[in-house]
């Protein structure tokens, strides 16, 4: 409500009587004054005008950004260098390799044994065994379906080809409760998703995306762990006796997905600890743009073309995914590379919250010294 005017009496002239005039009080003058910065006129500067557009023109530079990568990464995924091990002369091996123009990366190895256990252990995705009757395709097709696909189709049309005899043994099948193995995906993806939706809505209903104090920021911490906790333990139960792609309930598996959600919900609360909502932008382009394109769905992500086969093993989704599939269908071998992945963000968004509240903390009471000592 607008202060009430004063009345001033003017002193009557010659040609006029005495008469009441209203003057605007102090307050009233100060309310009727536009704000600093806003002009006068009530119109909108050119500036805020120009808001919307801009804020359109940056989602749809996004979209392309989304599509672009997408589509360069997965309109036609196709095996790099993909190590296919070999025991004995191979006919059939060398056909291939001059076919494949640098799809496969063949070696040898001494022993039909020792070719299982470079497919077993990661090392080789394929191994050729030359025998006296035909020749054997060992696979492991749960470690990565799309290059297993891959190779075991090039390897079947050389050999009808040749006329050689072809036996495929897969040391690690599918089951039927996922016969595409894309389940393990699409968990991932939905941690990966939880953990920077949960680090945003965190911030935005405990005051901001900046922790003003390092007691602050260790309970945002402490309720991003808990969050973890929970989301891992809910994924494992949804994933093994809710809908039964696999057998019961793996604590493992349950580990994998604490690990990945507080991998990203850190990173994303660190992003946004130090810029604030710009950092949940740079979050989403790394986890969902380059990393749900490059987690290795349709090809194991190292046999992605370059640059991407670099992007996809250093971000969250790649590695939750290798962890997913190592501890659901292959016994937890392998996991020493995605695992310190995971744990690499986990540390530094821990470590970025805690060093941007320390140095707000620090900046708020400098100013207040000097006023104590008075």
């Amino acid at each position: 409500m607008a202060a009430n005017p004063e009345l001033k009496i003017v002193a009557p002239g010659r040609s006029r009587p005495a008469q009441l005039v209203s003057v605007p009080s102090a307050n009233a003058a100060e309310q009727q004054r536009p704000a600093e910065g806003q002009p006068a006129s009530g119109r909108r500067t050119p500036g805020r005008r120009m808001r919307p557009a801009v804020g359109l023109i940056a989602v749809v530079l996004f979209q392309l950004l989304f599509a672009s990568v997408f589509l360069g990464v997965l309109h036609r995924p196709a095996v790099h260098h993909a190590p296919v091990a070999v025991v004995g002369s191979s006919p059939l091996a060398n056909a291939v390799g001059r076919r494949a123009e640098g799809a496969i990366r063949l070696f040898h190895e001494p022993t039909a044994g020792a070719a299982r256990a470079a497919v077993r252990a990661g090392s080789a995705y394929a191994a050729l065994v030359a025998g006296r009757h035909g020749e054997t395709l060992v696979i492991e097709t749960a470690a990565s379906p799309g290059t297993t696909s891959a190779l075991t189709k090039g390897f079947t049309e050389a050999a009808v080809a040749l006329k050689v005899p072809l036996q495929v043994r897969d040391l690690a099948p599918l089951p039927a409760s996922d016969p595409t193995g894309s389940s393990a995906y699409f968990l991932i993806a939905g941690w990966v998703l939880g953990g920077y939706v949960g680090a945003t809505v965190l911030s935005l209903t405990t005051g901001g995306m900046r922790s003003r104090s390092v007691r602050q920021a260790a309970a945002r911490l402490g309720a991003l762990g808990g969050y973890a906790v929970a989301s891992g333990l809910t994924g494992a139960l949804l994933f093994g006796p809710v809908l039964g792609v696999m057998s019961g309930f793996s604590t493992a598996l349950a580990g994998v997905g604490i690990l990945v959600v507080f991998a990203a919900a850190a990173a994303t609360a660190g992003l946004q600890a130090a810029l604030g909502m710009p950092g949940t932008l740079i979050a989403i382009i790394g986890f969902v743009v380059f990393g749900n394109s490059t987690a290795g769905q349709s090809i194991a992500t190292p046999l992605l073309a370059s640059p991407w086969n670099v992007i996809g093993v250093l971000l969250p989704p790649g590695a939750g995914l290798s962890s997913a599939r190592s501890v659901i269908y292959l016994g937890g071998v392998n996991l020493t590379r995605p695992m310190s992945v995971l744990l690499t963000y986990a540390v530094a968004g821990t470590l970025l919250i805690l060093a941007s509240a320390a140095w707000r903390q620090r900046r708020a009471a400098v100013p207040a010294a000097p006023k104590a000592a008075a």
